[in-house]
């Protein structure tokens, strides 16, 4: 059985379902993916895996350049002649969902989040949401497609969109929870927040900002480090421009670390995860986050909510800025309460989030819609 991932970006390819598709190889699968082109430094991780390049543009709506990645996927289709194809993301669930419905393979759609064109206001964004709606109904509505969808809410909202049996919940992407594990920390350290995402507005960055402000303000004699770890996206409209991030790291309340290749590291000296986010799929941030042991500081937004359980983490309002810093005097102020909730979080991963429990689950629907 042959099986073909595409997805918008190598590094998301890499981050999210490497060991997936390792374990789809265990499993019998003959695989390869279509994302854009791999880093020389990459290709050691994926040997046995058929690769084959293409230019996605996440936001592009240039007629021409997409005319040019379908083509490609095409392509890659005719040459691969793939059995199941498991599409990553909106874009290429639309791209290569449609080409599979065209040559009638069965495909699995992972909608990992609804995005920029159903969380931002911009005039854009408003105009493509009917449309895409139409899309999804088109293209992924029939009987052998499934979508995987990562939270309830995006759950109840595809099922008024798709027939119930097509939509599947499957919570994440999984986490390694042998490489991401708790370290005891010095407690002389200063205690650090830390927040780790693509430098997005939409991921509550300004408001985390603004919060820490305020706590440096209030708690001068606070020994606390506040920790920005990701890079802009350029491809999102939503992007903060790297001049914003490089000022904020100047002044001296925020670090922008930028990115990081080994976050057990970055985990290890932390105190408390934070995404103060408007609407996530499953944030795999706060899951490793949590497998390390640290306690979360979130937003009760779509899919950020659904990690706030059996007391390991703090929940707070939107854009909420007083709330976020209120959040921050919390656990800065009660050290034995975030470990607590920190072990909480462990314990929540190995139950339910570990890569080998989410992995399992997406491997046996292969097996089911091949049937």
């Amino acid at each position: 059985m042959k099986l073909l991932y595409i997805v918008a970006k190598a590094e998301y390819f890499l981050s999210h379902r490497l060991s997936l598709a390792e374990k789809a190889k265990a499993s019998g699968f003959n695989i390869a993916v279509v994302t854009t082109p791999f880093k020389k430094g990459d290709h050691r991780k994926i040997i046995g895996i058929k690769r084959f390049p293409v230019k996605f543009k996440r936001g592009s709506l240039n007629i021409f350049a997409e005319l040019k990645v379908l083509f490609s996927l095409y392509k890659a289709f005719k040459k691969f002649k793939p059995s199941l194809v498991h599409n990553v993301a909106l874009k290429p669930a639309l791209y290569g969902g449609g080409i599979a419905r065209i040559l009638k393979i069965p495909r699995v759609s992972s909608i990992n989040g609804f995005g920029y064109i159903f969380t931002s206001n911009q005039i854009k964004a408003k105009l493509l949401k009917p449309i895409v709606k139409l899309a999804i109904k088109i293209i992924l509505g029939d009987s052998s497609s499934c979508i995987m969808v990562q939270n309830q809410q995006d759950y109840d909202t595809c099922k008024k969109l798709l027939p119930k049996s097509l939509v599947c919940l499957v919570s994440g992407s999984g986490v390694s929870i042998r490489n991401f594990y708790p370290v005891k920390h010095d407690p002389k350290s200063a205690f650090t927040f830390v927040l780790v995402s693509r430098m997005l507005w939409t991921k509550g960055i300004g408001e985390f900002v603004e919060a820490a402000k305020l706590f440096k303000k209030d708690n001068p004699s606070s020994n606390t480090r506040f920790l920005l770890v990701g890079e802009p996206d350029f491809e999102n409209p939503e992007s903060i421009p790297v001049a914003t991030l490089k000022q904020w790291n100047h002044e001296g309340i925020v670090e922008w670390l930028g990115h990081v290749d080994v976050m057990q590291e970055i985990y290890s000296i932390s105190d408390v995860a934070v995404l103060p986010s408007y609407r996530e799929g499953l944030p795999k941030s706060l899951l490793e986050a949590m497998s390390c042991g640290l306690p979360i500081i979130t937003t009760d937004a779509i899919g950020c909510r659904d990690l706030v359980a059996e007391g390991n983490g703090i929940k707070v309002p939107i854009k909420n800025v007083q709330a976020l810093k209120r959040a921050f005097e919390q656990c800065e102020g009660n050290k034995l309460a975030c470990r607590i909730m920190g072990s909480k979080g462990r314990e929540l991963v190995e139950k339910f989030y570990s890569d080998d429990i989410v992995n399992s689950k997406i491997i046996n629907i292969y097996k089911q819609i091949l049937i």
